[in-house]
């Protein structure tokens, strides 16, 4: 019996040893964040592209008519001057048709002025007079074409100017208006082309303000302005041709150069200016920002980002209610944390 009683108080008192303390409650985590206003916006929502710079003269120099060509003195990239003599064709061909167009006319003449006295004397009838003279006008303009084409069969440099690209070499045989040179008229006027989508030509207009940045002079913003729009999409590409003209006086440029391109248009958009800090998870043109609901709960929101200009960003989605944003912070928040607002 008694050491019933031994083992019973043992047994209790091993009992009252394991007893758990009651669990204390583990404090919310608060994180502290800061805040930022923001307010509704118009802007005009830049489209960004890439071009390639051109003089803003650009002409095909080419023969009037066919021929070899007897010289070329001049090749890509020499720098010309207005007048000068940049290739000329073998004018052996030519030189004869004027000379035939010549002893044509002078024959026609005589026959004229012969059947004229002739009918002066009333020798000869108005019917002969009228066709020596319909002979004398069309051995005339045969003349003033073997002429012309004279003349052309030499090319000079229409202005001061650069060769962008020669075509041909001497001796080659080449046929009337087949381009012999890519000429560039110098000058402080240049032009990007760019190619842009369906999606982005309807929303620019000629007049439009540009920004051009040449890879040549990074850092260098050049004002630009649209000019002329394609109406046809390049069957190669899909896209749109656009031109831009810019002023590249003090800048030594060249045609070829790789330029990127930033066109506003005129039509503005209502956004949001956030600071890009405050975006989080951002995917293309998706991301998530954070506001407060009540005093201290995080609440997460679906926002479209729209452009980003500097420290900013334009985004829209965010409802009409929110004056604040978290600002700094956000990227260790989840939906409904507890935050502590810094000042």
């Amino acid at each position: 019996m008694k050491i019933l009683k031994i083992i019973i108080c043992i047994i209790l008192l091993v009992a009252s040893g394991c007893r758990n303390e009651p669990a204390k409650p583990v404090a919310e985590k608060v994180t502290r964040v800061k805040m930022a206003g923001i307010k509704p916006d118009t802007i005009s929502i830049p489209v960004h592209s890439s071009g390639i710079l051109a003089t803003s003269n650009e002409m095909k120099l080419s023969f009037k008519a066919g021929g070899i060509v007897a010289s070329v003195s001049a090749g890509e990239g020499d720098r010309v001057k207005e007048g000068e003599i940049l290739a000329e064709l073998n004018l052996s061909e030519i030189r004869a048709n004027v000379n035939i167009a010549s002893s044509a006319y002078d024959k026609a003449l005589r026959d004229y002025n012969r059947v004229k006295n002739l009918y002066a004397d009333t020798v000869a009838t108005l019917e002969q007079l009228q066709n020596t003279s319909t002979a004398l006008e069309i051995s005339k303009s045969n003349l003033e074409i073997a002429r012309f084409n004279l003349r052309h069969s030499t090319i000079r440099a229409p202005g001061d100017g650069v060769i962008l690209r020669q075509l041909v070499k001497e001796n080659e045989l080449v046929s009337a208006g087949y381009p012999i040179f890519l000429f560039g008229v110098s000058g402080e006027s240049w032009k990007v082309k760019s190619g842009l989508s369906d999606r982005d030509i309807v929303r620019i207009n000629p007049g439009d303000s540009a920004v051009v940045f040449i890879d040549a002079w990074p850092g260098i913003r050049f004002p630009a302005e649209v000019g002329q729009i394609s109406g046809i999409s390049n069957p190669m590409t899909g896209t749109y041709e656009v031109e831009l003209s810019l002023n590249g006086s003090g800048y030594r440029l060249a045609s070829g150069f790789i330029a990127g391109v930033d066109i506003f248009p005129f039509k503005s958009k209502p956004v949001t200016k956030v600071p890009i800090g405050a975006i989080i998870e951002a995917d293309g043109e998706t991301g998530y920002i954070y506001a407060l609901k009540g005093p201290d709960t995080a609440v997460k929101i679906r926002v479209s980002i729209i452009s980003i200009t500097g420290p900013f960003a334009a985004v829209s989605g965010i409802p009409g209610d929110i004056t604040e944003i978290i600002s700094e912070g956000a990227a260790y928040l989840k939906d409904g944390m507890k935050v502590e607002v810094v000042r």
